[in-house]
């Protein structure tokens, strides 16, 4: 799990990862191979990856955009895989199976995009606020997909919710000003109280001499 203030640096991170961006000093090691000017296709082909918003070929239906997908990474017999994850991911599939994508809402876009990430089982999974636009219903579909993939890939995945993170983190990774602040176990952040992890990252995070609530919103109730 990846966490940390607005433009503390995760998405940073997470373009390097997939060599959107490239390191303007030391080096990249992914698995053993030096990202750089060149990023191996093989590795490419291990990789699902979600960064900032998803872009779908809205032209599409779900159906024909994941099995577009299935020939970019040559699956043959993908169609089961297909159906399984829209089923599971899209409560009304079988209402919108023959809609075209851009007449889905932005919530189901980023649904049928996280299916697409699973599609070819990659073992590294690079997940950019994934639930971005999702209901409490949808969160939860989507965290059970990825708790049932946990064994099969290390996972990197940011959320501004913190529950989001308890249920499928065993690491944590807290960036602030591009800076590591923390990493190691979830339960080690905590010292085993998981329920303590938000009073947790505030403590970490919080500034030297932090404004008071009251200090920092005179200004609301001061009549003129």
């Amino acid at each position: 799990g990846v966490v940390g203030r607005n433009g503390a640096g995760k998405s940073t991170l997470f373009n390097l990862l997939t060599n959107a961006l490239l390191p303007s000093s030391g080096a990249l090691l992914l698995d053993g191979e030096r990202l750089g000017e060149t990023f191996p296709v093989a590795l490419k082909r291990r990789m699902g990856v979600l960064i900032n918003q998803a872009y779908l070929v809205e032209q599409l239906t779900a159906e024909e955009y994941l099995q577009f997908v299935a020939r970019i990474y040559d699956l043959p017999g993908a169609q089961g895989r297909i159906e399984s994850l829209l089923a599971h991911l899209l409560e009304d599939y079988p209402a919108v199976r023959y809609q075209r994508l851009s007449g889905f809402s932005t919530g189901m876009k980023q649904k049928v995009a996280i299916a697409s990430c699973l599609l070819h089982r990659p073992e590294l999974l690079v997940l950019d606020e994934p639930f971005n636009g999702l209901d409490v219903f949808s969160a939860g579909r989507v965290l059970e997909l990825l708790s049932s993939y946990r064994p099969q890939a290390l996972t990197f995945v940011s959320s501004h919710n913190l529950a989001h993170i308890e249920q499928i983190a065993t690491h944590l990774l807290v960036i602030d000003e591009s800076e590591v602040k923390y990493w190691g176990t979830l339960a080690d952040f905590v010292h085993g109280e998981r329920a303590a992890l938000g009073d947790t990252l505030l403590h970490l995070l919080q500034p030297a001499n932090p404004l008071t609530a009251t200090q920092d919103l005179t200004w609301l109730t001061t009549q003129r």
